[in-house]
């Protein structure tokens, strides 16, 4: 009996250093690491080193026939890292690379605060969600289906996505610019009520709302909803849009002209191709470029 115990007990000692969190080190704490990968959760800290960690890897079934040979992939990458990446420094650039197209382990890379860091993947099959949080420096996203969430960043951003929605918070003041677009999906942004920018909410095919908190003090010069309906140039005038009472507002409106009743003033008329909703304003006066855009859905502005 106690040499069953003993065996179990060595069992379960294996497995969990089988399953265990596997990392790799740089010691890098600026520059600009470039991700191309098919998800990621990238974390900012204050250190001085890169730390890449995959968590619970299952051991690799032993191949006999392979023995004395050596993996290789269509991507032209090696594994140099032992957690099935492929880390490459060219002067101040940290690129990571994916060995297999395939690869579902989805990474946690902790990084300096203030690095850039980018991250691209262009893949219709094997995506998964990118999450980036606690970021100082710059931050650039490019993907295809990936889901997106952006927490407790600083800007500058630059995020597109075509199919996969973008969720981002703000719990501090940013120092931008900021753009964040995505084609089909929607784009949920959380900002401080003192928040001070210039700031554009757009949609083609979809609807823009706010919370009450915010005043947007929109500039328009120009139809800004031109379905198919005539358009007429008025001067520049300014009009201050507030939420009503109940939490996030529908300022899905027209803010197309007002023809008054002045005769002598001069008329353009013509037509258009649907572009939507678009708001361009200022928030407390102005500050740092904000555009938040969705082509087909929603785009929603919450208080934090």
């Amino acid at each position: 009996m106690k040499k069953r115990i003993i065996i179990l007990f060595a069992l379960i000692i294996s497995s969990l250093m089988v399953n265990a969190q596997k990392e790799y080190r740089m010691n890098k704490s600026t520059g600009h690491l470039k991700l191309n990968l098919n998800g990621i959760v990238v974390e900012g800290y204050d250190g001085k080193e890169i730390i890449f960690s995959s968590k619970n890897t299952p051991a690799e079934e032993v191949d006999q026939r392979a023995k004395g040979l050596v993996a290789i992939a269509g991507s032209g990458f090696t594994d140099n890292t032992g957690i099935g990446i492929n880390v490459k420094e060219n002067g101040q650039d940290i690129i990571v690379n994916n060995i297999y197209s395939n690869n579902s382990d989805r990474l946690t890379i902790k990084v300096p605060k203030g690095m850039k860091v980018s991250f691209n993947n262009n893949s219709m099959q094997y995506y998964d969600d990118v999450t980036i949080k606690n970021i100082n420096g710059e931050i650039e996203v490019s993907t295809r289906y990936n889901k997106i969430r952006l927490e407790n960043n600083l800007g500058p951003m630059n995020i597109n996505s075509i199919n996969g929605s973008v969720d981002a918070v703000f719990t501090s003041e940013i120092k931008g610019p900021i753009s964040i677009i995505s084609i089909y999906d929607y784009v949920d942004v959380k900002l401080l009520t003192t928040t001070k920018g210039d700031i554009e909410l757009a949609t083609n095919y979809g609807k823009l709302y706010a919370a009450k908190e915010f005043a947007i003090a929109v500039e328009k010069t120009e139809a800004e909803k031109t379905i198919n309906k005539p358009i007429a140039t008025t001067t520049t005038t300014t009009t201050t849009i507030t939420g009503s009472t109940g939490g996030t507002t529908n300022i899905n409106k027209s803010i197309g002209n007002q023809i008054n009743n002045n005769l002598s003033q001069t008329l353009t008329f013509g037509y258009s191709y649907n572009e939507g909703e678009k708001i361009k304003g200022k928030l407390n006066g102005g500050g740092i470029n904000m555009i938040f855009k969705s082509i087909n859905n929603n785009v929603y502005l919450r208080h934090q």
